[in-house]
């Protein structure tokens, strides 16, 4: 039974490292976003036309936010869920637990500055606080 059990926690980690691997190459995109959004803010800063007006440049900005906290969400999932799995095969859980707290810190990190993005007003730069690397 307890090898059963083994192989049940095994499938559960693979499947875990492929949506890992999936949050990580989306949130390579949220960075070339914030590329994206801090060029566009250069150029406004040069008074060169920029590539995006102001209301492109807030729901962009919305949108980034908002896949950022999904991503940190998943990944708090996923380091419970492999939590979990450590608890009940007897390890160390003290890295896990702190894993867990880093987790949670994130996610309220990227609710608040998603909470920020969504109370901007259009047209209003928030450069210091919106495109802040994950």
């Amino acid at each position: 039974m307890n090898n059963k059990h083994s192989e049940e926690n095994i499938k559960i980690e693979i499947d875990a490292i492929n949506v890992q691997i999936i949050a990580s190459i989306i949130s390579i995109g949220t960075v070339l976003i914030s590329i994206l959004l801090l060029y566009n803010q250069k150029l406004e800063m040069e008074e060169k036309e920029p590539i995006l007006n102001a209301t492109q440049t807030q729901k962009l900005s919305t949108f980034n936010r908002t896949l950022i906290l999904i991503i940190v969400i998943v990944f708090l999932i996923i380091n419970f869920l492999l939590y979990k799995i450590s608890k009940e095969e007897g390890e160390d859980l003290k890295p896990y637990n702190l894993q867990l707290v880093a987790s949670v810190l994130t996610v309220i990190a990227s609710g608040i500055a998603l909470y920020v993005v969504l109370q901007a007003r259009e047209g209003k730069q928030i450069s210091d606080v919106e495109n802040p690397v994950i």
